[in-house]
C-alpha cells in the first residue's frame, strides 16, 4: 500500500473531538504543584490471530504523532508509519466487546463475534491515563466479508506476520509498535501457543 503523505505543517490545538488539554494543581506534602494532562476516549484493541495462515493479523497506518518524532529527533527514518494491533475509541456508545467486532470488521474485513475478554490498562500514565481493553479473536478466510482498510478516509494496510517471525518482529527496532502489541504476543505465547504446535 502506498502511503503519500505530503503539506506537513504543525499547527496549534485549540478545538478537538478527540483529546482535551488541561491542567491540575494540587498540594502534595505541603507543597502546591500543577501538573498538565490529556483528556482522551478509552479504547479497545484486539490481538488477531488466523488460523489458516498461521499468522498473526497487525495494522500499519501512518500516524502524525509518529512522524513528528521521527522528524524532531532527525531519525533516518521519516515515515510516521506504525503496526498496531486492530483497535478503536470507544466513543460510538457501545460496549468495549461490541465497539471492538465492530473495529475488527471496519478494519480488517473479518466478521467475528467470539473475542475473549484478556484484561485492560491504562495508557499514557504521565499525561493521559485511559483505559485499554484488551481482546483476541481467532480467524480464517471463512470469516472475510470485506477487503478492510478502515472507513471514511482512514488508510489502514494488514500486514500478517507468521508465528515463527513473531519474535523477531516485536524485537525489530525499526518498525514502529507500541508496548500493548509486544504484551499481546507474550500473552499468547503463555496462554495459546500450545494449542496451534
Amino acid at each position: 500500500m502506498d502511503f503519500t503523505i505530503s503539506d506537513l505543517k504543525i499547527i496549534p490545538l485549540k478545538e478537538s473531538k478527540f483529546v482535551r488539554p488541561f491542567s491540575i494543581s494540587y498540594t502534595q506534602d505541603g507543597k502546591k504543584k500543577r501538573w498538565d494532562c490529556v483528556e482522551a476516549h478509552d479504547s479497545v484493541s484486539c490481538l488477531l490471530y488466523h488460523r489458516e495462515f498461521d499468522s498473526f493479523l497487525f495494522v500499519r497506518q501512518f500516524r502524525p504523532s509518529v512522524w513528528y518524532y521521527q522528524e524532531k529527533n532527525q531519525i533516518q527514518t521519516k515515515n510516521g508509519l506504525t503496526y498496531e494491533l486492530c483497535a478503536g475509541i470507544m466513543d460510538k456508545g457501545l460496549d468495549t466487546k461490541a465497539t471492538m467486532i465492530e473495529e475488527i470488521i471496519e478494519e480488517t474485513g473479518y466478521s467475528l463475534s467470539n473475542i475473549e475478554r484478556v484484561t485492560s490498562s491504562f495508557t499514557a500514565l504521565g499525561f493521559g491515563a485511559n483505559s485499554q481493553t484488551l481482546f483476541y479473536g481467532e480467524i480464517d478466510e471463512s470469516m472475510k466479508v470485506s477487503s478492510g482498510g478502515g472507513v471514511d478516509d482512514e488508510k489502514i494496510e494488514l500486514v500478517f506476520i507468521k508465528q515463527n517471525q513473531i519474535l523477531n518482529f516485536i524485537y525489530d527496532e525499526s518498525k514502529v509498535k507500541a508496548p500493548n502489541l509486544q504484551f499481546s504476543i507474550l500473552w499468547w505465547m503463555m496462554n495459546k501457543k500450545a494449542k496451534f504446535d
